[in-house]
Formats: C-alpha cells, structure tokens, sequence
C-alpha cells in the first residue's frame, strides 16, 4: 500500500506487480481524471502516468516502464467522460474501458464484468481521493477552503466514500487486490490549522 503524494507515486509499484503478475493483473484506476496525457499535451508528470503504465508515453526511455500493461487490462472507475480534455484523447483512442460516477452508484458489476473477461485474478488499485465528490469528503483539492468547485479548472469527483469502499469489496471477492495507492490526500482543516499553530508563540522551539 502506498499512501500520499500524486499519482505518479502508483508507476513502480504498478510496474513491478505487472512484471510479477503478468496478464493475470488487472489496473484499477478511481480517478476523475485519467492521468493518460504524453509529453506531447502536458509538462505534468502525475497526468502522465496511466500512459506510461500502458507503454504509450512519448518516450519510454525517460518513463521507464518495463512490464507496460495491456490496454485491455486497465479500468477506470469513477472518470467524468464530459471533461475529458484533448490531452486525455488516448482513453477513447485506446478504447481503454470505464465506468462514470452515475454508473457505480448502484452496483460494481461493470467492473465485475471486466474482471471476468479478461480473465483477472489479481489487482492493482489506483485510488485518486479526487473521485470523491468534495461534498462528501473534505480532504481533496477541490474542497480547499473558499474555492467553489463549481469554478474548480478540473473534473470534480462526483462519487461517495462509501461507494468506493463498496466498489473494493465487490472486487475483491473476483480477484485479489495485490497493490492499493492512494493518491492526493490534501487535509485542509490540518494543514491550516498546523500553519495557524505555528504563529502562535507557545508552540515557538
């Protein structure tokens, strides 16, 4: 498990468990945004990495992915199709499966159905906390105090913690869930309180 810091934290990890798994490993990618841009739409390494895992970065050399993954054998769960960008066109190009919000709010049996495929009996789960809708969870970018999500220059996550948490059992009864990371945690109330804190001279060194 690997908790904290972007998405490009899932890249080695993912990398080693596809080399160790082979094509008996899915990719299971809860994100709003798909994180499959290439040099050519994007300077951002965190937008990059699901391009790399797939052995479709601009330049396999600088991305070093050994074991690229099948485009068959990734998912993403929980995307918001409208606001793909033309940096994110791999997703349609690729013809790389996915599941909104609206369609895991009831049941996982699009995934289910996936895993079944393809034959899957083990698991690496990409879990972005910005699949979250920042109505129900506080502690992502979008829920950053006196932003309007509204107005937020990205997909804003629309899915429940609790249908995240109900999406990993249900997956985790079809195939084994070998690698979880869990990316952009941001807690506001507890970054701005610490800075808060700090001013205050009691807690000087």
């Amino acid at each position: 498990m690997i908790f904290g810091g972007g998405c490009s934290m899932d890249q080695v990890p993912f990398d080693y468990l596809s080399g160790k798994y082979g094509d008996k490993l899915g990719i299971l990618w809860l994100d709003a945004h798909p994180d499959i841009a290439t040099t050519n739409g994007s300077s951002n390494g965190h937008e990059m990495v699901a391009a790399n895992l797939l052995g479709k970065g601009a330049d396999q050399s600088v991305t070093k992915v050994k074991n690229p993954i099948s485009t068959s054998h990734m998912m993403y769960a929980g995307l918001i199709e409208k606001n793909l960008r033309d940096r994110d066109k791999l997703v349609k190009e690729l013809n790389v499966r996915f599941a909104g919000p609206d369609e895991l709010k009831e049941n996982s049996q699009l995934i289910i159905d996936w895993i079944k495929e393809n034959k899957i009996e083990y698991l690496a789960v990409h879990f972005d906390l910005d699949v979250l809708s920042p109505k129900d969870f506080r502690s992502v970018y979008p829920a950053e105090p006196y932003t309007d999500a509204e107005d937020f220059p990205a997909a804003v996550g629309k899915m429940k913690l609790a249908e995240v948490v109900r999406v990993l059992n249900d997956v985790s009864g079809k195939a084994e869930i070998v690698g979880l990371g869990i990316a952009e945690h941001l807690p506001w109330d507890a970054i701005n309180l610490r800075k808060a804190l700090s001013e205050i001279s009691i807690f000087d060194d």
